[in-house]
């Protein structure tokens, strides 16, 4: 009985001491630490990295908000003085690009350099991405898709055409979806705008098209996410100071399809803009991420004169912004 009490308060003890407690609490905080740099990567090979995952939040880690900071700014890559993400990842080092089935494609970084974003400077990492583009004289490169620091389950998402039937499937689905949306959101824009439009029965019988249609498989059952930018056009009437300059509303958005082929609307922005396009912002959809148990998207919002880069928590009701970060703007 006596050697029983003395084995059963020596493993209380083991329990209770400092050194038991901080081993079982290692492997915990091993395991959350999930930590990579997202970048973009444009045509002429450089990297511009503009967020970090750690700890499972998106963070910008150079930007820190101060309390007495009343304009609320945005975080943004533009025209800082050094390379934010030189304590995080090296000049030298391995970056990966994936395709729409979900294969990474290695791409080798080796110098930091300073490159143009609109009318500003961005720091990015030289790559040896083939087949790079050089920017014209006082012009900008375009961007090509969203690269990683570190291999993570990604899939990019697919530029659709009209010979698509899913094409097909998201005309016929957001015709009454579109008709809806545009006499909703004419009711809170200026009313200039929508006097020079046709009364709302000339509308909706004006043909619907389709922008842009982009997809990538988010399940293994088949479940499908679409992101969509659809649009009707309207003369001006003649006495406007610009007629030939088409009146255009714009609705972008994301929807769900289930694998039994059902749509479901998950989030849609209307847009009433014109030819010029300086009121109504366009997305450009590159990559989908499952972390944790969540579904991101990582986009470039595109303004008339600037652009951003933007993650977007994908739920199942829903269309979430978790981060913006600016790139530039004139």
């Amino acid at each position: 009985m006596l050697k029983k009490l003395i084995a059963l308060a020596l493993l209380a003890a083991a329990f209770s001491s400092p050194g038991w407690i901080n081993y079982a609490r290692v492997p915990a905080q091993t395991a959350s630490d999930d930590t990579f740099i997202v970048g973009i990567l444009r045509a002429d090979g450089v990297i511009a990295p503009f967020a970090r995952y750690a700890n499972r939040k998106w963070t910008n880690p150079w930007h820190k908000s101060k309390p007495d900071d009343q304009t609320n700014d945005q975080a943004t890559i533009a025209d800082l003085e050094k390379p934010w993400f030189q304590s995080f990842v090296k000049p030298s080092g391995e970056w990966y690009l994936w395709s729409p089935a979900g294969d990474a494609k290695t791409i080798k970084t080796s110098d930091a350099v300073q490159v143009c974003s609109h009318c500003a400077q961005v720091w990015g990492l030289t790559s040896d991405y083939p087949n790079q583009e050089k920017p014209e004289k006082n012009q900008c490169v375009r961007n090509l898709g969203t690269v990683l620091s570190e291999k993570k389950p990604a899939r990019t998402m697919e530029k659709l055409t009209d010979a698509s039937g899913d094409w097909k499937q998201m005309m016929t689905f957001l015709g009454p979806e579109f008709v809806r949306t545009e006499s909703s959101g004419l009711l809170d824009t200026i009313s200039h705008y929508t006097a020079q439009l046709p009364p709302a029965e000339e509308r909706a019988r004006k043909p619907l098209s389709i922008l842009n249609l982009y997809r990538s498989q988010i399940t293994d059952d088949g479940q499908l996410l679409f992101y969509f930018e659809a649009s009707k056009e309207y003369p001006k009437p003649p006495d406007s100071n610009d007629v030939g300059c088409d009146n255009i509303s714009l609705l972008g958005g994301w929807a769900l399809r289930d694998a039994q082929g059902n749509l479901a609307l998950l989030d849609s922005q209307f847009n009433p803009t014109d030819c010029d396009w300086k009121e109504g912002g366009r997305v450009l959809p590159f990559v989908i991420l499952q972390l944790d148990g969540k579904t991101f998207a990582i986009v470039e919002e595109d303004s008339y004169e600037g652009e951003s880069y933007t993650i977007l928590e994908i739920r199942n009701d829903g269309v979430r912004r978790v981060l913006e970060t600016y790139a530039g703007s004139c």
